[in-house]
């Protein structure tokens, strides 16, 4: 090849090898036409062109550099050349195949005898690893490893960059600070693989709900930041932040588990809350935290009082590690009491902290603290045992066995020696396991953890009793009370308080109540504070309540006294035989309520009146009502609403709308959904009026006794149902016991027929029952075939009729037909068995 030829002249056939072998393009230039003479092979093998293509064309150089490179290169190059110096340069190429290479490129200056620029001589190094390993050390040094978005150094750049164009442009920049609810329950006990999953898919979820112009970063563990620019109203950024929540509200799946996450969000705004990024960053932090203590799944606005409240944080966080070294926290016990027998039966252990300078600090503040930092594992495990050391010196003092309820925290199941914990504390202090209720959140459950599953089992295997707290309020399922062996579910104090008066929770109130009990689970409602809310549970069959109606939490001493003195519930009968005929009267208007009781005075009716909805549901809530007349117009609810919330709560009341205001629309609708029974227009006809209330009430007895029959149904067939299932154990005991008597029966049989004596059995009526082998053998002489099922008298010698008739422990001397004598002993049946008639042993005499 010529341009080897020349290089050899050049350099010697000796070097030839020694350039080939260099990792790097070598190649030579003859000025000035700037034609390659020389291209090592090498060149082929990095960027894939023929070598020829350098040595035929004198632009192909200059056509394989990137456009945007080329003008500077070729440029350089040229300058430096001309002028006589060595230089060197990067730029990229693109290799045949289409992939861009980087180069690194060393230019040297040939010179002839006389001192000028003959040539030029360079070294082409492809550096394409290095320039990618350094754009992914500036990628990682802005970037976060594990979701690829933004790290914190990036958003701060990119927030003074947003904070600087909004001062320009006037309007506003919002930073929102994203927590994932829960998620360190699925990093403790699903492991981080899965934790890195969730954590993926957040990011990208929180990535598709904003523009591109807006930054979402990873600050690290499960925090992100969502920086939103360009925005001219605060609206915009209560749009963005719903949707980021109703996003991360759908369930995350990995592999074959589901989990549920919400998110808590702070959100803060510049100018208004901050002038820096560090201070933004702050409030939004704190915004958070305030969401997350409302009750989590929402989001919060910075406001200047919320800097108090993190300050107030950072020191609880400080002094809240040495609270359980110095012995500042208590144990308080709130009664919970059967509805049945209105008897108090158990307790719950509720933490509290008596700060030296703060006075009492109440759990809510400083449990979901004790949780974030981990204290609330030696905490538990330190409230468990005191707990059962206080049940069982309540009964060594003479009261009552009482189920003491204490709470676990979902991090302590991340220890695997949790079930060890309690079975050494109840082995330490005494207390039956039967006495002590664990009560656990949803959000446990939720997991699905096979782990957790084992744990729970073992637990009642012990005979501790399973508690699900605060149930409803998270995404309550039939298919994990199913999956776990819980036995009981207490329904959230948000919704108790409510049943009176909002129709949602007193139908899901119901619906847990009869839910559980079809799952044989018992019921306790929590936060019970007034009558009504009891009579109502009482009313839907709830097994036990708790809450300041029946005690506020106490102190063990305070506690103890109110257990000596403590009566019972005063509870109404869930079922009244003969029901009074209550009729609720509601209007605001004084004179009409008295009217309508003037004129149905003589009906026997038990009037109620109240002049407003709130008034009229308070008085339903302890009273068995009826009949509900009440006015259109009326303060705080419309007639109207008011019976659409009698109708959910109070679904067999029989509601009638009297009102000289007719709002027909709202009127229509209530009667087609089924809240309004009539509709009467005042001024009323007496006897009219009279005659509808007349048929209300039939209306609803008639319900009733529908009702009654209904449930005396369904008890029957209850009871038919036990009944059966009483008669299919029976029968199934009985077959069994037929079938072990079977069994022995063959045993024996097979036992008997092995004897080397001779067995007969004869009953009362002298049927020969039994007769093994050798009683067969010891009569074959006689023809008579075998003796079973034969009369003895027929097959047996006379002599053997003597000894049936004195039948005794004695032994007969025999002599049989073919001359045999024989040892007869006849015994009567019926002490070991209840089976009636005489057994014969035969052996032989022995020769005379």
């Amino acid at each position: 090849m010529e341009t080897v030829d020349n290089l050899s002249g050049v350099l010697g056939h000796r070097f030839r090898h020694l350039v080939e072998g260099i990792n790097a393009i070598v190649w030579e230039v003859d000025m000035p036409a700037m034609q390659y003479t020389y291209v090592s092979p090498q060149a082929q093998a990095v960027l894939g062109y023929p070598l020829s293509s350098w040595t035929n064309k004198s632009d192909f150089w200059s056509n394989i550099i990137l456009p945007e490179d080329r003008e500077t290169t070729v440029l350089l190059c040229t300058q430096e050349s001309v002028a006589g110096r060595d230089h060197e340069m990067e730029y990229r190429v693109r290799a045949a195949d289409g992939r861009i290479v980087w180069a690194h490129e060393r230019v040297s200056v040939v010179r002839d005898s006389d001192g000028k620029v003959s040539g030029l001589r360079g070294l082409i190094v492809d550096i394409t690893a290095l320039k990618e390993s350094e754009k992914r050390l500036v990628h990682l040094a802005s970037h976060d490893e594990l979701t690829e978005l933004p790290n914190r150094a990036m958003l701060q750049d990119r927030m003074q960059q947003a904070m600087a164009q909004a001062d320009r442009r006037g309007d506003m920049v919002a930073v929102l600070f994203i927590d994932l609810d829960r998620f360190k329950v699925i990093n403790d006990s699903m492991g981080h693989g899965v934790g890195d999953v969730v954590l993926r898919t957040a990011a990208e979820r929180l990535t598709g709900c904003v523009r591109e112009v807006d930054t979402v970063a990873r600050l690290g563990g499960d925090e992100f930041v969502v920086m939103l620019t360009d925005i001219d109203r605060m609206e915009d950024v209560t749009l963005v932040a719903q949707k980021m929540l109703e996003t991360l509200a759908h369930p995350f799946k990995v592999d074959i588990h589901e989990f549920f996450l919400t998110a808590s969000i702070g959100i803060s705004i510049y100018p208004k809350d901050g002038n820096d990024a560090q201070t933004l960053l702050k409030h939004a932090d704190n915004a958070m935290y305030r969401a997350k203590e409302g009750g989590k799944d929402r989001f919060e606005f910075f406001t200047s009082e919320m800097n108090a409240t993190a300050v107030r944080r950072m020191q609880l966080e400080s002094q809240l590690r040495q609270a359980l070294k110095r012995k500042e926290f208590i144990l308080h016990y709130q009664p919970q009491a059967d509805i049945k027998n209105g008897h108090i039966i158990g307790v719950e252990a509720l933490v509290r902290w008596i700060h030296p300078e703060l006075g009492m600090i109440s759990p809510v503040e400083f449990i979901p603290i004790a949780e974030e930092i981990g204290l609330i594992i030696p905490m538990g495990e330190w409230i468990l045992e005191t707990a059962c050391r206080q049940a069982v010196a309540w009964q060594d003092a003479g009261l009552p066995k009482l189920r003491m309820a204490v709470n676990l925290s979902v991090r302590q199941f991340s220890r695997s020696n949790l079930t060890d914990t309690v079975a050494r504390i109840l082995r330490k202090t005494g207390l039956d396991p039967a006495l002590l209720d664990l009560e656990l959140t949803e959000s446990l459950f939720m997991q699905g953890a096979e782990d957790t599953v084992t744990i729970l089992k073992n637990l009642r295997k012990m005979g501790v009793s399973l508690s699900v707290d605060d149930f409803g309020t998270g995404y309550s399922s039939l298919s994990y009370l199913s999956r776990f062996p819980v036995t009981s579910v207490k329904i959230d104090q948000s919704f108790v308080r409510s049943i009176t008066m909002d129709p949602d929770a007193a139908t899901l109130t119901r619906s847990i109540i009869s839910m559980a009990h079809e799952m044989r689970l018992r019921v306790i409602a929590e936060g019970v504070e007034t009558e009504g809310q009891l009579t109502f549970l009482t009313n839907h069959r709830c097994d036990e309540v708790q809450g300041y109606y029946l005690s506020r939490p106490l102190p063990p001493d305070e506690c103890a006294a109110l257990l000596r003195v403590f009566a019972g519930l005063q509870i109404q009968p869930v079922e009244v035989e003969t029901p009074e005929r209550a009729l609720l009267i509601v209007d605001d208007e004084v004179d009409i309520t008295t009217s309508i009781r003037r004129l149905l005075r003589d009906e026997g009716y038990r009037i109620l009146t109240a002049v407003s909805g709130k008034e009229g549901l308070e008085l339903m809530a302890v009273n068995h009502v009826s009949v509900v007349i009440s006015d259109q117009r009326m303060p705080e609810m419309t007639g109207v609403e008011f019976l659409r919330r009698v109708k959910g709560i109070y679904p067999d009341t029989v509601r009638i709308v009297l009102s000289g205001y007719t709002d027909l629309k709202s009127v229509t609708d209530a009667i087609n959904e089924g809240a309004i029974y009539k509709f009467l227009t005042k001024p009323w006809d007496d006897a009219h009026l009279r005659e509808n209330v007349r048929e209300a009430f039939q209306r609803y007895e008639l319900k009733q006794e529908n009702v009654r029959l209904a449930r005396k149904v369904e008890h029957a067939n209850i009871e038919l149902s036990e009944i059966n299932r009483d008669l299919e154990g029976r029968v199934a005991e009985k077959t069994e016991e037929i079938r072990r008597n079977i069994n022995i029966l063959q045993i024996s049989q097979e036992i008997l027929e092995y004897l080397p004596t001779a067995v007969i059995g004869v009953d009362d009526d002298g049927l020969i029952v039994i007769a093994n082998r050798q009683a067969d053998a010891l009569f074959a002489a006689d023809g008579g075939g075998p003796l079973l099922g034969c009369e003895a008298r027929e097959r047996l010698p006379a002599s053997c009729a003597d000894c049936l008739a004195e039948i005794g422990s004695r032994t007969h001397a025999i002599t049989l037909a073919d001359g045999r004598h024989m040892h007869l002993t006849c015994r009567r049946m019926g002490e070991m068995c209840k089976s009636r008639g005489a057994i014969l042993a035969f052996s032989p005499a022995a020769d005379v």
